[in-house]
């Protein structure tokens, strides 16, 4: 079923994606300038689509993918600021509400009727979230600065989702995707003051690093984006979505150290805390697939 195959696929492009994305960082890429690349590569990806929608675009609603360019690109600024504000340990898990929010708003918004199963199959994802990201204590001054940015993330991203799901018919899925990541784009525009100078200076070795995440990234965000405007249910594909979280550890794990990745040594408590992570999200995989 391609709704489910899609977002199982775009699982573990994610975590791929910023492997490399953080390795450029780790380099030398400013983070408000990866931030921008990373959208104006995903702005010109999304473009491929476009020669395969045939209706017409109804202009007079324009403001749809304005809105959710803005709360997709104010995500990833919220997102960014977790990340800079503490520890992962705390971001990531708060960033893995979101599969509860969609779950919740496309009641809302959606009037959509989430079987038992999906919420028990998010709250297991939920929690799996926290066992997968186990490792080094943030200080107690920035952890609650990094969970409300994190948890602000999750809700813009949520609505994001929702709104897609809601708003994409009158479109067509191939014109309102690209939309949104144009809009975002122009949007990313307002970070150039924030970047550190000279702006963009990175070396060659840099360069590759983010375009190659951004990249893995924008066709992740297509695949991702376009699955919920094809053929809604965006509460089902984030559940089967939110198992990044199990394909970030295998990741690290055999291939970490291609990306001077050293969380493979956190040691074996922490090594195994994250293998009942993976067993959750299997379950709750396993639980959605049989819904």
């Amino acid at each position: 079923m391609p709704s489910l195959l899609i977002p199982l696929l775009c699982a573990f492009l994610y975590p791929l994606g910023t492997l490399f994305m953080k390795r450029a960082m780790g380099k030398g890429a400013d983070l408000y300038a990866s931030m921008a690349v990373n959208y104006w590569v995903m702005g010109a990806v999304f473009m491929v689509v476009l020669p395969f929608e045939s209706r017409a675009i109804p202009w007079e609603l324009w403001h749809q993918p304005a809105l959710v360019g803005l709360l997709s690109f104010a995500g990833q600024a919220c997102a960014l600021k977790a990340i800079a504000s503490g520890d992962l340990t705390i971001a990531t898990p708060a960033l893995g509400s979101k599969v509860l929010m969609v779950a919740l708003l496309s009641e809302i918004f959606l009037r959509e009727a989430v079987p038992l199963s999906w919420w028990i199959a998010a709250s297991l994802s939920f929690a799996a979230v926290f066992f997968l990201q186990s490792g080094v204590r943030a200080s107690r001054r920035s952890a609650f600065a990094t969970l409300v940015y994190s948890v602000l993330a999750a809700g813009f991203f949520s609505l994001g989702d929702v709104l897609i799901q809601k708003w994409a018919p009158p479109w067509g899925a191939f014109h309102f995707v690209p939309a949104i990541a144009l809009s975002a784009a122009v949007y990313s525009l307002g970070l150039l003051p924030l970047m550190r100078r000279p702006r963009l200076a990175f070396d060659a070795g840099v360069w590759k690093g983010l375009l190659a995440g951004s990249a893995i990234l924008g066709v992740q965000t297509l695949l991702i984006t376009s699955v919920i405007a094809l053929y809604g249910k965006a509460a089902l594909v984030n559940v089967v979505f939110s198992s990044r979280g199990l394909w970030n550890f295998a990741l690290i794990w055999y291939g970490g150290h291609w990306f001077a990745n050293r969380e493979r040594e956190a040691g074996g408590r922490i090594m195994a805390s994250r293998l009942i992570g993976a067993g959750l999200m299997f379950a709750a995989i396993v639980l959605v697939s049989l819904s």
